[in-house]
């Protein structure tokens, strides 16, 4: 007969670790079970970035207290161990095809202040990893790697929870923390209710060499190919290696080709014409619309198996922290229901569903669709920068939303035609700009 535990988690990367953790702490019996051997591999591609240290993101204040090795969450109250290693990043680079760029903080400005100007850090993502592991096992979490939960049902007052491995696990509550491609999420009829949009799938190298500018920060290009893709460049904080990744929203598309083609036959070739390729990344992912009532049958969904795309690490850890906490006031207080982790839905819709639309995150990216790579390197080189340093993609299209809308009377008398396609750009309906995406991805429900 299984042991039936207090609370089952899902998933052990930030959020599900962070959770089984917080339960631990708070004196639940906890079992946390990851599809992974090895909790700790870092086996897709990831930016690590620490987002964001210069503002407020999902309604928290992070700070990092490299002194003490400490992520810091002044809002809701508490910290977590560190020991890895950091990097500080000063600002973000966004590129046209021809290489026109909008510049989100004074780089050089930034980097002359050293901790005072940087907008992030990088971090070892599998360091994090470890010491939420480590803090699991102090407080008494019964860990099980290499589970590959492949069905879930609840039986009366308890969930069921089946593996491919034949394992068997009981509780009275589940918190659901296994990413975009959540497989709780289909089995209990979530992603029958989301509108699916498109399956973001990418590619690209951990490279040694490098010779960028203003390297300490991250870098958007858009591609100079068709079908275009974005890149992304972002320092790793436990070596001299960079990440370069190239992805987009149509998984018919050759990534690794276009990352090769953009390293060695791009405009900005110069800049990685010795590196090494020290090992590739990819990932793939389905991207539907939140979920913003994240609850059913005893189970919670939390972190990226809830929203959109990515909720970020912070974002994460943010959600596992507070869905801890919810699980242990309802059995505390003998509700295994619903109304017993309000408290938790409340929060969700507080700080992600209701404070951002999500479809700002995902429309640049579709910018493409409607301009040609001659309508936006005009519009790059017309924003005049540095614009106000950010890394958070909702704050990143408030600023440049509003500078594009200074620019209006120039574009109506010079570019009437790009005028009116940046105007159909920000009025399309999402659903008709990832037609494309919403066609050729994998919804897998």
């Amino acid at each position: 007969m299984a042991k039936t535990y207090d609370l089952i988690v899902i998933g052990a990367g930030p959020a599900g670790l962070m959770a089984a953790k917080t339960a631990g702490e708070n004196g639940l019996n906890v079992a946390l079970l990851e599809r992974k051997d090895s909790i700790t591999d870092i086996n897709r591609a990831c930016t690590m970035m620490l987002l964001v240290l210069n503002e407020y993101i999902f309604g928290e204040r992070i700070t990092y207290n490299a002194r003490d090795g400490r992520i810091c969450f002044p809002v809701n109250g508490f910290s977590i161990r560190y020991n890895g290693p950091h990097k500080n990043l000063y600002g973000w680079q966004f590129y046209s095809p021809n290489g026109e760029c909008i510049s989100f903080g004074n780089y050089k400005e930034g980097e002359a202040k050293g901790n005072e100007g940087r907008i992030s850090v990088v971090f070892d993502k599998s360091s994090l990893l470890q010491c939420l592991l480590e803090d699991c096992e102090q407080h008494k979490v019964d860990v099980f790697s290499g589970t590959n939960v492949v069905d879930i049902e609840k039986k009366d007052d308890k969930v069921c929870i089946k593996s491919k491995e034949g394992k068997s696990f009981e509780g009275r509550f589940v918190v659901a923390a296994d990413g975009t491609n959540s497989i709780v999420a289909k089995k209990l009829g979530f992603n029958e209710e989301r509108r699916f949009y498109a399956t973001l799938s990418g590619f690209g190298w951990d490279l040694l060499a490098s010779e960028m500018e203003e390297a300490m920060s991250l870098k958007t290009w858009v591609g100079e190919e068709k079908p275009t893709i974005f890149f992304f460049s972002i320092p790793r904080a436990y070596s001299d290696e960079f990440a370069v990744i190239g992805g987009g929203f149509n998984p018919l598309i050759d990534y690794e080709r276009q990352v090769d083609n953009f390293l060695s036959h791009g405009r900005f070739s110069s800049w990685f014409k010795n590196v090494e390729k020290v090992r590739s990344v990819a990932f793939c992912e389905n991207v539907y619309s939140p979920i913003r009532e994240p609850y059913r049958d005893n189970t919670l969904l939390i972190g990226d198996a809830a929203w959109c795309q990515e909720v970020e690490i912070t974002g994460a850890i943010l959600c596992g922290w507070n869905a801890a906490h919810a699980v242990t006031v309802a059995l505390a207080d003998n509700k295994v229901n619903r109304e017993g982790i309000e408290s938790y839905i409340d929060w969700w819709k507080m700080s992600l569903a209701d404070r951002h639309d999500f479809r700002d995150y995902l429309r640049p990216f579709t910018m493409p669709v409607l301009m040609g790579n001659e309508d936006i390197d005009f519009l790059f080189s017309s924003v005049k920068g540095p614009l106000k340093p950010t890394l958070h993609a909702f704050t990143g299209g408030e600023i440049l939303s509003a500078e594009i809308q200074k620019l209006v009377p120039m574009l109506q008398k010079k570019k009437p035609r790009l005028f009116d396609k940046i105007v159909k750009f920000g009025t399309t309906p999402l659903e008709i700009l990832l037609e494309e995406g919403m066609r050729t991805g994998y919804p897998n429900r």
